[in-house]
């Protein structure tokens, strides 16, 4: 049961559910993004799955120059994120924002963005999540409280970015500056960017 549930859980990178449709019942005409605008934590509400009985919640941490992202999700045994199950981490850097906007239907002003992936990882913070994650990911001396490199490796049916691959991606600021969202990476064109956006939002 524990290991469906972090195939459930892996199956997307950030955790952003909810869809990946933007609302049509409202125009949002998004600022133009910088890096110094993304710089500090951007944190999203918790996010409830019923069905499971679990809940999660991710943070996003630019660094003070914006080259370098730390998204990190915290996986909760229960609802409304209260008690912790485990964290995934995804860490990148020389994150590059390129000039070309693209603009939706519904005024949003899209970036696209890459970055090299320096690691992935996964801390149990569960003994007995501890303890069902031996060999899970092909990997042994799972250890409470202690990240494990999971990049490159194959878990279930997903296989992870590998440390050095470039990590391809889309991002949107609203037009007051107060939340970000980021591309869905399962749903990707030729060219690896996201097509559309998670309806997932992170705030400052």
């Amino acid at each position: 049961m524990i290991k469906y549930i972090f195939l459930l859980f892996f199956s997307i990178f950030l955790l952003s559910g909810c869809g990946d449709e933007l609302s049509t019942s409202t125009t949002d005409d998004s600022a133009n993004i910088t890096k110094s605008l993304l710089t500090g934590t951007w944190t999203a509400k918790c996010n409830d799955n019923t069905t499971a009985k679990t809940s999660s919640k991710t943070v996003l941490v630019f660094s003070a120059s914006g080259d370098n992202l730390a998204a990190t999700t915290t996986n909760y045994s229960n609802e409304s994120c209260v008690t912790q199950s485990f964290v995934f981490t995804k860490k990148l850097n020389t994150l590059e924002l390129e000039e070309e906007k693209t603009k939706t239907s519904q005024n949003q002003i899209i970036n696209k963005f890459t970055a090299v992936v320096t690691d992935i990882t996964l801390e149990p913070k569960t003994r007995p999540v501890t303890t069902s994650l031996n060999s899970f990911c092909g990997l042994t001396g799972w250890s409470l409280g202690t990240e494990t490199s999971v990049a490159g490796q194959t878990c279930g049916s997903i296989t992870y970015n590998a440390v050095n691959d470039t990590h391809s991606d889309i991002i949107q600021i609203n037009s007051e500056k107060t939340f970000i969202r980021l591309g869905n990476i399962t749903n990707a064109a030729s060219t690896g960017y996201p097509k559309t956006l998670y309806t997932e939002e992170y705030y400052k």
